[in-house]
Protein backbone atom coordinates (compact mmCIF):
# COMPACT_ATOMS: atom_id res chain seq x y z
CA UNK A 1 0.00 0.00 0.00
CA UNK A 2 1.29 3.42 -0.90
CA UNK A 3 1.91 6.14 1.68
CA UNK A 4 -0.76 8.38 0.08
CA UNK A 5 -3.38 5.60 0.41
CA UNK A 6 -2.39 5.00 4.03
CA UNK A 7 -2.78 8.68 4.87
CA UNK A 8 -6.19 8.79 3.14
CA UNK A 9 -7.38 5.79 5.15
CA UNK A 10 -6.21 7.39 8.39
CA UNK A 11 -8.08 10.60 7.54
CA UNK A 12 -11.17 8.67 6.49
CA UNK A 13 -11.21 6.77 9.78
CA UNK A 14 -10.83 9.95 11.82
CA UNK A 15 -13.44 11.75 9.75
CA UNK A 16 -15.94 8.92 10.24
CA UNK A 17 -15.44 9.12 14.01
CA UNK A 18 -15.87 12.89 14.13
CA UNK A 19 -18.92 12.86 11.85
CA UNK A 20 -20.53 10.16 13.99
CA UNK A 21 -19.78 12.11 17.18
CA UNK A 22 -21.24 15.31 15.74
CA UNK A 23 -24.40 13.55 14.58
CA UNK A 24 -24.66 11.81 17.95
CA UNK A 25 -24.67 15.17 19.73
CA UNK A 26 -27.20 16.56 17.23
CA UNK A 27 -29.41 13.49 17.65
CA UNK A 28 -29.40 13.74 21.45
CA UNK A 29 -30.25 17.45 21.26
CA UNK A 30 -32.99 16.81 18.71
CA UNK A 31 -34.48 14.01 20.79
CA UNK A 32 -34.52 16.23 23.89
CA UNK A 33 -36.14 19.09 21.96
CA UNK A 34 -38.84 16.78 20.58
CA UNK A 35 -39.70 15.51 24.06
CA UNK A 36 -39.86 19.04 25.51
CA UNK A 37 -42.10 20.29 22.66
CA UNK A 38 -44.59 17.49 23.29
CA UNK A 39 -44.71 18.23 27.01
CA UNK A 40 -45.05 22.00 26.41
CA UNK A 41 -47.92 21.48 23.98
CA UNK A 42 -49.75 19.28 26.48
CA UNK A 43 -49.20 21.80 29.29
CA UNK A 44 -50.48 24.82 27.29
CA UNK A 45 -53.79 23.12 26.67
CA UNK A 46 -53.64 23.02 22.88
CA UNK A 47 -55.81 20.18 21.68
CA UNK A 48 -55.42 18.10 18.61
CA UNK A 49 -55.18 14.40 17.98
CA UNK A 50 -51.41 14.23 18.53
CA UNK A 51 -51.64 16.27 21.73
CA UNK A 52 -54.38 14.06 23.11
CA UNK A 53 -52.36 10.94 22.28
CA UNK A 54 -49.28 12.45 23.98
CA UNK A 55 -51.33 13.32 27.05
CA UNK A 56 -52.73 9.80 27.13
CA UNK A 57 -49.22 8.33 26.81
CA UNK A 58 -47.96 10.51 29.68
CA UNK A 59 -50.80 9.33 31.90
CA UNK A 60 -50.36 5.64 31.13
CA UNK A 61 -46.57 5.38 30.86
CA UNK A 62 -43.74 6.26 33.14
CA UNK A 63 -41.94 9.19 31.49
CA UNK A 64 -38.54 8.28 30.12
CA UNK A 65 -35.59 10.37 31.17
CA UNK A 66 -33.25 8.76 28.66
CA UNK A 67 -31.97 5.40 27.55
CA UNK A 68 -30.72 3.35 30.48
CA UNK A 69 -28.36 0.40 30.42
CA UNK A 70 -27.34 -1.12 33.73
CA UNK A 71 -29.01 1.85 35.44
CA UNK A 72 -26.89 4.40 33.57
CA UNK A 73 -28.64 7.12 31.58
CA UNK A 74 -26.81 6.99 28.25
CA UNK A 75 -28.28 10.33 27.21
CA UNK A 76 -26.97 12.26 30.22
CA UNK A 77 -25.04 15.34 29.17
CA UNK A 78 -21.74 14.31 30.84
CA UNK A 79 -21.79 10.94 29.05
CA UNK A 80 -22.60 12.56 25.70
CA UNK A 81 -19.71 15.02 26.17
CA UNK A 82 -17.40 12.15 27.20
CA UNK A 83 -18.37 10.12 24.12
CA UNK A 84 -17.68 13.09 21.85
CA UNK A 85 -14.32 13.75 23.54
CA UNK A 86 -13.30 10.09 23.21
CA UNK A 87 -14.33 10.08 19.54
CA UNK A 88 -12.28 13.19 18.80
CA UNK A 89 -9.30 11.83 20.75
CA UNK A 90 -9.42 8.52 18.87
CA UNK A 91 -9.76 10.39 15.56
CA UNK A 92 -6.67 12.46 16.38
CA UNK A 93 -4.76 9.35 17.46
CA UNK A 94 -5.61 7.50 14.25
CA UNK A 95 -4.60 10.52 12.17
CA UNK A 96 -1.17 10.52 13.77
CA UNK A 97 -0.18 6.84 13.48
CA UNK A 98 -1.26 3.29 12.75
CA UNK A 99 -0.49 1.83 16.14
CA UNK A 100 -2.18 -1.55 16.71
CA UNK A 101 -3.45 -0.71 20.19
CA UNK A 102 -5.01 2.57 19.08
CA UNK A 103 -6.66 0.86 16.13
CA UNK A 104 -7.93 -1.98 18.34
CA UNK A 105 -9.43 0.47 20.85
CA UNK A 106 -10.93 2.48 17.99
CA UNK A 107 -12.47 -0.63 16.43
CA UNK A 108 -13.91 -1.76 19.77
CA UNK A 109 -15.25 1.72 20.61
CA UNK A 110 -16.86 2.18 17.19
CA UNK A 111 -18.35 -1.34 17.18
CA UNK A 112 -19.82 -0.87 20.66
CA UNK A 113 -21.37 2.41 19.61
CA UNK A 114 -22.70 0.82 16.41
CA UNK A 115 -24.57 -1.74 18.52
CA UNK A 116 -26.03 1.02 20.69
CA UNK A 117 -26.92 3.03 17.57
CA UNK A 118 -28.85 0.09 16.10
CA UNK A 119 -30.70 -0.30 19.41
CA UNK A 120 -31.52 3.43 19.37
CA UNK A 121 -32.72 3.15 15.76
CA UNK A 122 -35.04 0.30 16.75
CA UNK A 123 -36.31 2.27 19.77
CA UNK A 124 -36.99 5.38 17.68
CA UNK A 125 -38.87 3.34 15.04
CA UNK A 126 -41.10 1.95 17.81
CA UNK A 127 -41.67 5.51 19.06
CA UNK A 128 -42.48 6.71 15.50
CA UNK A 129 -39.70 9.30 15.65
CA UNK A 130 -38.58 9.11 12.03
CA UNK A 131 -36.08 11.98 12.09
CA UNK A 132 -34.20 10.66 15.09
CA UNK A 133 -34.38 7.11 13.69
CA UNK A 134 -32.73 8.29 10.46
CA UNK A 135 -30.00 10.07 12.45
CA UNK A 136 -29.42 6.91 14.52
CA UNK A 137 -29.21 4.81 11.34
CA UNK A 138 -26.65 7.16 9.79
CA UNK A 139 -24.59 7.14 12.98
CA UNK A 140 -24.75 3.32 13.05
CA UNK A 141 -23.42 3.18 9.48
CA UNK A 142 -20.62 5.65 10.32
CA UNK A 143 -19.61 3.72 13.44
CA UNK A 144 -19.75 0.39 11.58
CA UNK A 145 -17.56 1.82 8.83
CA UNK A 146 -15.10 3.19 11.38
CA UNK A 147 -14.95 -0.14 13.24
CA UNK A 148 -14.41 -2.05 10.01
CA UNK A 149 -11.76 0.37 8.75
CA UNK A 150 -9.91 0.40 12.09
CA UNK A 151 -9.87 -3.40 12.21
CA UNK A 152 -8.66 -3.61 8.60
CA UNK A 153 -5.85 -1.15 9.35
CA UNK A 154 -4.93 -3.04 12.52
CA UNK A 155 -4.77 -6.34 10.67
CA UNK A 156 -2.63 -4.78 7.92
CA UNK A 157 -0.03 -3.30 10.31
Amino acid sequence: MKIAELIRLRWLLGTLLIAAAALFAVGIATEGDTHHETVATVETGEHNEATEQAAHNEQTEVPETGERILGINLEATPLVVLAVIISVALAAATWRRDQKLILLVTAFFAAAFAVLDVAEFSHQIRQSAATIAVIAAIIAVLHTGAAFLAEQRRAAT
